[in-house]
C-alpha cells in the first residue's frame, strides 16, 4: 500500500494529515502481519515462550504443587488471550488496530455537541481552510501600507500600538498552527502504529510474572494513543470553531476595504495557546493512561486495617514462646543448651558478686571472731555433705 506523496500548496495540511494516517496503517498492519508470519523471529521466541510456560505447569503439578482450579482457567484464558493478539489477525483488527485508529473519531464525533463542527465530514478539509484562509489574509495584508482604505475611529491607534510587524507575526502564526497540528497527530498515529506492530513480540509477555509489566505498559501505550487521539480531535475541532468564523469576518473586512491591524498578533496569539493545549492535554491524558493501579493499593491498605484489630495482642514472651514452638528438635536443644549456658553463667556472677561484698563488709579485725562465733560456718554457703571426721570439724571450729 503506498501512500500519496505530499504537495506544496493550498492543499498541503490536508495531503500531510492523510500521509500520516495511511502510514499509521500501514505499519500497524504491515507490521503485524509480517511478525506473525509463522516464518518470522516474532513467531519462534512466541512457540518458545508458550513451551515454557506449559512446561513450568506441568513441572508444578509433577512435584505436587498446589494448583487449583483458579490457577488452571487462569492459564487456559492467558494462552487464549496470548493466541488472539499474536496470530488471528481478524480478531485482533477487530479488538485493537480498529479501537486504536479508528475508534477515537467516532467517538469524538458522537460526543462533541452542537457547538463544534462535525468531524465525520472532514476535520482535515476544515483544518486546510483555515489555512487557506490565513495565506489570502497574508497576501491581502492587514491595510497598514494602504493609506486610502478606510481605519474605523476605534482602530486607527492600533496601527502605532503594534508589537509585532505584520509580516512576522503572519508567518510565525501560520507556522505555529501547522505544527502543532502536525506534530501533535504525528506522535499518536506513528505510536499507535508502532505499538500495533510489535503486538507479536510483546503478547507473550503476558504468560510470566517477571514479564508482564512490560505487556503493561504496551497496552497502558495503547490506551495513551486512543485517548490522545480522541483528546485532540475534540480539540481540534473547538479551534476550527473558533478560528473559522474569525477568519471569514476579517477577509470580509478586508473585502470592504477596512483595515484589520490587530490580526496578526491575534492570529498568533490563538495559534500558540492552541498548540500549547494540544501538548498539555496530551501530557494530562498520559499520566491517566499511565497511573498506578492506586484503588488496588487502597483495598489492600483498608483490608489491612480493618483485620489490624482483630489480631491477638501477645507480649514478647510469648512471642518467643510461639516462635520456639515452631521450631526443629535440633534447634530446641540448641536454645537448651543455650539457656543453660546463661543461667550458670549468671550464678557465678552473682556468687563473684557475693564474695565481694562480704569482703567489702567485714568487720575489724577485734570483732570478726566473735562474728564468726555467732554465725556457723557455711550457713551462706552451705555443702551438701556434712564432714564427719574429727580432725575436720576442729578445723572448721578453730578460732
Amino acid at each position: 500500500m503506498a501512500c500519496t506523496a505530499i504537495s506544496t500548496g493550498q492543499g498541503f495540511l490536508v495531503e500531510t494529515l492523510s500521509h500520516l494516517d495511511c502510514q499509521a496503517q500501514v505499519i500497524g498492519s504491515y507490521g503485524f502481519q509480517s511478525l506473525a508470519d509463522p516464518g518470522s523471529p516474532a513467531t519462534t521466541i512466541l512457540t518458545a515462550l508458550l513451551t515454557l510456560f506449559i512446561a513450568l505447569f506441568g513441572v508444578r503439578l509433577l512435584f505436587g504443587g498446589e494448583v487449583g482450579l483458579r490457577d488452571g482457567v487462569g492459564a487456559v484464558i492467558k494462552i487464549g488471550i496470548v493466541l488472539t493478539l499474536a496470530v488471528s489477525w481478524p480478531a485482533f483488527r477487530t479488538l485493537a488496530y480498529d479501537t486504536v485508529l479508528h475508534g477515537p473519531s467516532q467517538i469524538a464525533a458522537s460526543i462533541g455537541g452542537s457547538s463544534v463542527p462535525d468531524m465525520r465530514r472532514g476535520l482535515a478539509q476544515r483544518l486546510q481552510g483555515i489555512d487557506n484562509e490565513i495565506v489570502a489574509m497574508t497576501a491581502v495584508g492587514t491595510g497598514r501600507q494602504s493609506g486610502s482604505l478606510d481605519v474605523p475611529e476605534e482602530q486607527r491607534g492600533s496601527f502605532e500600538s503594534i508589537a509585532l510587524q505584520d509580516e512576522t507575526a503572519l508567518g510565525w502564526g501560520r507556522t505555529v498552527f501547522l505544527g502543532a497540528t502536525i506534530g501533535s497527530l504525528a506522535l499518536l498515529r506513528v505510536a499507535a502504529g508502532l505499538l500495533l506492530a510489535i503486538t507479536p513480540l510483546i503478547a507473550g509477555l503476558l504468560l510470566f510474572d517477571l514479564t508482564r509489566g512490560l505487556f503493561a505498559g504496551w497496552f497502558r501505550g495503547l490506551a495513551f494513543t486512543a485517548l490522545g487521539s480522541l483528546g485532540i480531535a475534540l480539540l481540534l475541532a473547538v479551534q476550527v470553531a473558533v478560528m473559522e468564523p474569525w477568519i471569514t469576518d476579517a477577509l470580509d473586512r478586508r473585502s470592504l476595504g477596512y483595515a484589520t491591524p490587530t490580526f496578526p498578533s491575534e492570529l498568533l496569539a490563538i495559534a500558540i495557546g492552541f498548540g500549547v493545549a494540544a501538548f498539555a492535554l496530551l501530557g494530562l491524558l498520559a499520566k491517566v493512561a499511565f497511573q498506578a493501579d492506586w484503588l488496588t493499593t487502597v483495598r489492600s491498605e483498608s483490608h489491612f486495617e480493618m483485620e489490624q484489630p482483630s489480631m491477638p495482642q501477645v507480649n514478647t514472651r510469648q512471642t518467643i514462646r510461639m516462635d520456639e514452638t515452631i521450631h526443629s528438635r535440633a534447634l530446641a536443644v540448641g536454645e537448651g543448651v543455650r539457656n543453660t549456658m546463661r543461667h550458670e553463667t549468671r550464678r557465678s556472677e552473682y556468687s563473684q558478686d557475693r564474695r565481694t561484698s562480704d569482703a567489702a563488709t567485714r568487720p575489724p579485725d577485734g570483732r570478726w571472731a566473735d562474728a564468726q562465733s555467732r554465725e556457723a560456718l557455711g550457713s551462706s554457703w552451705r555443702r551438701n555433705a556434712r564432714r564427719t571426721t574429727g580432725s575436720q570439724q576442729r578445723r572448721d571450729t578453730k578460732p
